[in-house]
């Protein structure tokens, strides 16, 4: 008995002594003074977009598919959503709701009423972590998720190159409603997106 408990003291004391120095970790780039938080779902920003599926010609995010309806989405949230009280864009018509999937915040964007609302697009809000979001990075990651992606030059402005849009717009024809924009003051949006 003595030569057992004489064994696993060093390793309790051990396992003691990792808890407490991982304990009062705090996240890269937190401010001095906030307690830590909880560890992020994705540690880097990037890893989020690695997430954006194609399944059958529709694009989604954790088992949420644009053009999928109202209903379909509550099924895979586990909740229902109050679309009455969600935020309406005037401009394009969407009503959005956020939501979490898997620690990731999303903007769900709906069109439609009654039985045929329909999720039209997902904001995949990303958080740099107390820094910006590298635009550079979001394109990178994006393009290596999805490597046929073809830029579509702004209207507005149809001489500004890829490289140098602040918010560039991507189209993927392998999906139904599949366009991309990457907006480095939030995330990547997708889906039949509304822009300007």
């Amino acid at each position: 008995m003595g030569r057992t408990t004489r064994h696993l003291a060093p390793l309790a004391l051990a396992l003691l002594l990792a808890a407490c120095s991982t304990a009062g970790r705090r996240e890269p780039g937190a401010p001095p003074g906030e307690p830590p938080g909880p560890a992020p779902r994705f540690p880097r920003y990037t890893e989020s977009i690695k997430q954006i599926a194609l399944f059958r010609g529709g694009l989604g995010w954790g088992g949420v598919w644009i053009g999928s309806t109202v209903r379909q989405v509550e099924n895979a949230l586990g909740k229902l959503l109050d679309l009455d009280k969600a935020e309406t864009d005037e401009l394009c018509g969407y009503r959005a709701v956020g939501v979490e999937i898997l620690g990731q915040p999303l903007r769900l964007e709906f069109e439609g009423t009654g039985d045929d609302t329909r999720l039209r697009a997902i904001w995949l809000l990303l958080d740099g972590r107390g820094r910006p979001l590298d635009r550079d990075a979001l394109v990178r990651a994006l393009k290596a998720r999805f490597p046929d992606l073809a830029y579509v030059p702004s209207p507005h402005v149809p001489d500004l190159s890829e490289a140098e849009a602040p918010k560039p717009l991507y189209e993927f024809d392998k999906a139904e409603d599949g366009l991309f924009w990457v907006d480095p003051g939030r995330g990547i949006y997708f889906g039949k997106i509304c822009v300007d």
